[in-house]
């Protein structure tokens, strides 16, 4: 289990081609990921073998897929604790697809309830790593978490799109 590592997905995750008939001779291309770990260790993981250290109350929610990435996007009072709440990036539990995760969800934490719930759930994307989480201020609306996915577009260029979080909604910020 990696504990307060950066990873990163290699760019050069490709299918291995051996000669003849590309069908039956052909190897799954794997996803490698660069590790780095709070004492500057660095070196290559098989993607498949990561297992991140996500909370266990919003992990139950990854339906079957693989957990690309997570982050805090902030924090909430319920009583007399801080919950957090929280971004998840997901993906199909293959290795070789042409993205780094096709799911996005946030996580919204319900003071009445004391319980998780989806905030926001985005599926079919093209995303590629990195993500960019921050806080922003909207003026009227106050200071808000926000952050900046990146995705292919039908050209296979990247685009950033951008989203708010005013707890419990999420939108995309034009």
């Amino acid at each position: 289990m990696l504990k307060r590592a950066t990873v990163e997905k290699s760019a050069a995750s490709t299918a291995f081609k051996a000669p003849g008939n590309p069908a039956k001779d052909s190897k799954p291309m794997e996803d490698w990921w660069l590790v780095r770990d709070s004492g500057a260790h660095v070196g290559w993981v098989l993607g498949r073998m990561i297992d991140l250290d996500v909370p266990l109350e919003v992990a139950q929610y990854a339906e079957g897929q693989r957990i690309v990435a997570y982050f805090q996007l902030n924090q909430v009072t319920d009583g007399d604790k801080k919950v957090a709440q929280y971004l998840m990036l997901l993906t199909e539990p293959k290795d070789g697809m042409p993205f780094d995760f096709n799911q996005a969800r946030v996580f919204t934490w319900n003071v009445r309830k004391h319980r998780y719930e989806t905030a926001y759930r985005e599926r079919k994307l093209n995303g590629v790593l990195p993500v960019t989480v921050s806080e922003e201020d909207f003026g009227k609306e106050g200071k808000l978490p926000t952050f900046t996915l990146r995705v292919k577009d039908d050209a296979g260029n990247v685009v950033e799109r951008k989203y708010k979080m005013n707890t419990p909604i999420v939108r995309r910020v034009g």
